[in-house]
């Protein structure tokens, strides 16, 4: 599953996410911030005022933004999310998927290096047990 992450906006600036989330696609994402938001606006209240001028920023691995979620569209609406955005064009749609297909390469890359290091390792050991 791909990794989001949830940078949060907020008029001081930007406070990144540094753990992220897998999720099923961008969809689920929008929603998960959806639901986070109206727990994250009690906190956020008390401490500096008014949350409808912050927002979500979810990007994807590499640090490319898929979407900003503002809280004041989730607070606007009575708390209920609204229906995830559709893409712009099939273009952008591919590139998001493209992106997370290079992420899924770049793992199996590394871990098939990994393994052919392991097995050079298991192959000289046994040279000097023979």
């Amino acid at each position: 599953m791909p990794l989001f992450y949830f940078h949060l906006r907020t008029p001081a600036g930007l406070e990144p996410d540094e753990i992220g989330l897998e999720l099923a696609g961008i969809e689920a994402a929008y929603l998960e911030a959806c639901r986070t938001i109206p727990g994250l606006c009690a906190d956020l209240i008390q401490e500096a005022g008014s949350p409808s001028r912050r927002s979500f920023e979810i990007t994807d691995a590499a640090g490319t933004l898929l979407m900003e979620v503002p809280f004041s569209e989730v607070l606007d609406g009575g708390g209920k999310p609204a229906r995830p955005p559709k893409f712009s064009s099939l273009a952008e749609q591919t590139q998001i998927l493209i992106g997370a297909v290079r992420e899924q390469h770049e793992a199996v890359a590394a871990t098939l290096s990994e393994t052919y290091r392991l097995l050079e390792q298991v192959r000289k050991a046994c040279s000097l047990m023979c």
